[in-house]
């Protein structure tokens, strides 16, 4: 091959193989040398692809945040008598419904105690997504022992469930109250969601 007047066989231009032209010919940039020397380098040179800022990197377009997680709190709605355990009222489910998609994680229990029989029972419950036991059998579990603000890796996951679904934990004393004495049960479980 010749260029102007020069023989470029078994010669190199810009420390390329022979036959390959790089850089400019008469001022012309050679098309076919510049796709061979991107590919090489294994890039692709778009002009008219734009470059996201780096203030969008959390967002998929202007104003419209990327998918994250989160952790929230699922109040837990006593159904009967307001959460207090009675001597007639010796069994409560608390019901939590969806409003997103949920996956629980966390329970926190605390108590409120009157009287001196209210100080041996037990809060005994089961846990419930829908229709699915979330336990490894039917036993009631202490739902104070587990949903203590003070315990340490007692964290679950739970089934997630879409919105509309029901959270529910029906619990029951193992020892019956007496006279007045009265036991107050609260619980919520923290879980996650995509939003």
């Amino acid at each position: 091959m010749s260029v102007l007047g020069m023989d470029l066989v078994g010669h190199d231009l810009d420390g390329e193989l022979d036959g390959e032209l790089e850089g400019d010919v008469l001022g012309f940039e050679t098309v076919g040398a510049r796709r061979r020397h991107h590919r090489r380098h294994h890039h692709r040179y778009n002009p008219y692809a734009l470059q996201r800022p780096d203030w969008r990197s959390q967002e998929l377009a202007p104003g419209v945040n990327m998918p994250q997680e989160g952790m929230i709190p699922l109040p837990m709605s006593p159904l009967s008598n307001g959460g207090t355990f009675t001597a007639s009222v010796t069994n409560i489910t608390y019901q939590g419904q969806l409003q997103v998609p949920f996956r629980s994680e966390r329970l926190l229990a605390t108590t409120s105690r009157v009287g001196t029989s209210a100080v041996a029972p037990r809060c005994l419950g089961q846990f419930f997504v829908g229709v699915g036991l979330q336990q490894a059998d039917i036993q009631g579990i202490d739902v104070e022992a587990v949903g203590a603000p003070t315990a340490f890796g007692v964290r679950m996951t739970m089934v997630q469930a879409p919105p509309g679904v029901l959270v529910r934990v029906p619990v029951v004393l193992s020892i019956g109250l007496t006279d007045t004495d009265t036991i107050f049960l609260s619980m919520t479980f923290m879980g996650r969601v995509v939003h």
